[in-house]
C-alpha cells in the first residue's frame, strides 16, 4: 500500500524544532493553522489546542491532527487524553507521510506508535 506524501508538520519531537517562520510552509495540504504548527513550535499550548479543536478543514480522525493534539495534551498534563489521541491516530485507516518539526519524513503510523511506546513506558514506570 502506497502512502500519500503530504507536507504537514507533526509535533512529536524526533529532533530539533523548526522555526515558526518555516512552520506555515510545512502545513501545505491543510488550511493555514489547521495543525497548530506555529503555536506548538512556540509552546503556546492553549492556542494550539484551540486551533486543533476548530478542525479548520481537517477531519476529526485525521492522524496528523490527532498526533499534534496528543502532543498538546501531554504537554498540558493530560497523559490519558494524549494516549487516546495517539491510539486513534495509530488506528487510522489512512496514514500519511508527514514532515516532523525536525525535517524528517515519517508515516503517521510510525509517529503514533513511537509516541505511544515512549509515553506508555513512562506512565507504567510512574505507576510503580
Amino acid at each position: 500500500m502506497r502512502m500519500p506524501a503530504l507536507l504537514a508538520l507533526t509535533a512529536i519531537s524526533l529532533s530539533a524544532c523548526a522555526s515558526t517562520q518555516s512552520a506555515g510552509l510545512m502545513e501545505n495540504g491543510y488550511n493555514p493553522g489547521a495543525l497548530a504548527v506555529a503555536a506548538i513550535d512556540r509552546g503556546d499550548w492553549g492556542r494550539a489546542e484551540e486551533l486543533l479543536m476548530q478542525m479548520n478543514g481537517v477531519g476529526e480522525d485525521d492522524p496528523a491532527r490527532l498526533i499534534n493534539l496528543g502532543k498538546v495534551y501531554m504537554e498540558t498534563g493530560r497523559p490519558g487524553m494524549a494516549l487516546t489521541a495517539w491510539r486513534r491516530a495509530l488506528g487510522s485507516d489512512r496514514h500519511l507521510m508527514v514532515e516532523t518539526i525536525g525535517g524528517q519524513w515519517v508515516s503517521t503510523e510510525d509517529l503514533a506508535r513511537k509516541a505511544l511506546a515512549r509515553h506508555d513506558r513512562s506512565l507504567r514506570s510512574a505507576a510503580r
